[in-house]
């Protein structure tokens, strides 16, 4: 069954932190400034988790549909 956010932040809560994802994928990511990323690497790693927050937005359009049937 689809989770049920009651807002987009309570959604954003639910999704990985940038440093986990980093980790994840072995990018070194500072707490601080990260000016020696490469595009390349930033994309990495914000494009997990906008994948994410994609897969559950849609999942969440489909049970609202579901529900109007």
């Amino acid at each position: 069954m689809t989770q049920k956010y009651r807002s987009m932040e309570e959604l954003d809560a639910s999704l990985p932190d940038k440093h986990e994802v980093a980790a994840e994928l072995g990018i070194p990511l500072d707490k601080g400034h990260n000016e020696n990323l490469t595009t390349r690497e930033a994309g990495k790693i914000g494009g997990k988790i906008g994948g994410e927050k994609i897969k559950k937005i849609i999942e969440m359009a489909e049970a609202q549909m579901a529900e109007r049937k």
